[in-house]
Order: structure tokens, then C-alpha cells, then sequence
């Protein structure tokens, strides 16, 4: 059983990570996925915002990243645009406080790791595994940090992801 306290999604995924001597490995096993997940807004009330915002940002990695991995397919494309959505609506009021906007980001979290957990992990994840165990960087925030950089040297080489998820995060920018 498992009942999330941060927006990251691990919780719907069954990718393990552990760091040791400076390196992060990760895998899958489906030993690790829960049986029950429990998802409770209320238990956000205390995050601090900026933890919040932060493990926000690992799940809109989560759902791009689904975007150009490699297994993707139209279901983990479909899962992922709708969860990059819904996070795009959810972080917003998250830091204010807002129940159904915490709840809006609990579901857009969760359709971005099982996309992520389908499709594969992408060069955002793998460089952020990379650093992270390298430098002892924070997972979430090094997620958050990275992203832009990996969305715009993607983005020249996938026009058709890159365009659905500018439409997801409501801009006209591909």
C-alpha cells in the first residue's frame, strides 16, 4: 500500500531508484508497485509550497518525457497529454491552498507516471539520474531545473510532441 505525500507519481510506477557511491541505478520490477494506492488531498495541507511545486515539476517531466521514450505509443501519448494538462490546471492553485486543485494535480500525476512507467525513460530522466548521483543533487528540483533545458534540445527533433505539449501547457510555442 502506498499513500503519496508529493505529486511526483512513483507511487503508480514500477521503476525503482537507488544511489550509491555517487551513481543512481534505476530499473522496474513489478514488485515495487503497490497493490493500493491512496490518494488523499488533505495530506498535502502542510507541503511546503516550493516541495510542492517542485514534485509538480518531476510529474510534468514524468508526462513529457512519456512523450519522446522508447516505447512510447499512442495510449502512454494520450495518458500523458492528459496528465500534463491536468497539471497545468492543478499547480496553479496547489500553492494557494486549494483542495480540488491538489486534486486536479493528484490525477494529473498519476496519468503521468503510468505513461512514464509505459513509455520508458527518456535523456531528461537519464540526465537527472545522472547528476542527481553524481552531486547529491535533490531529485526534485534538479528535475524541475532540467526540464526546460532537455525540452528545448528535443523539441527540434520531435515537432509532433513537442506541438501537443506546448498545446497541453496552453501555449503556442512548439
Amino acid at each position: 500500500m502506498a499513500v503519496p505525500t508529493t505529486f511526483a507519481g512513483s507511487e503508480a510506477t514500477d521503476v525503482w531508484g537507488l544511489t550509491e557511491n555517487g551513481r543512481k541505478r534505476t530499473g522496474s520490477d513489478p514488485r515495487v508497485l503497490p497493490a493500493v494506492v491512496v490518494y488523499d488531498a488533505d495530506l498535502f495541507a502542510g507541503l511546503p509550497s516550493s516541495l510542492a511545486v517542485a514534485s509538480g515539476l518531476n510529474a510534468v517531466a514524468h508526462a513529457i518525457d512519456s512523450m519522446w521514450a522508447p516505447r512510447v505509443d499512442p495510449i502512454d501519448a494520450a495518458l500523458a497529454m492528459e496528465g500534463l494538462r491536468a497539471l497545468r490546471t492543478g499547480l496553479l492553485g496547489v500553492v494557494a491552498g486549494d483542495i480540488d486543485a491538489t486534486e486536479q494535480t493528484l490525477y494529473g500525476s498519476y496519468l503521468a507516471a503510468v505513461a512514464f512507467a509505459s513509455a520508458g525513460s527518456g535523456l531528461h530522466h537519464k540526465i537527472c539520474h545522472v547528476l542527481g548521483g553524481a552531486f547529491g543533487l535533490p531529485t526534485r528540483a534538479t528535475h524541475a531545473i532540467v526540464l526546460p533545458h532537455v525540452l528545448a534540445f528535443n523539441a527540434p527533433f520531435a515537432a509532433t510532441a513537442s506541438a501537443r505539449i506546448a498545446d497541453a501547457l496552453g501555449s503556442d510555442d512548439a
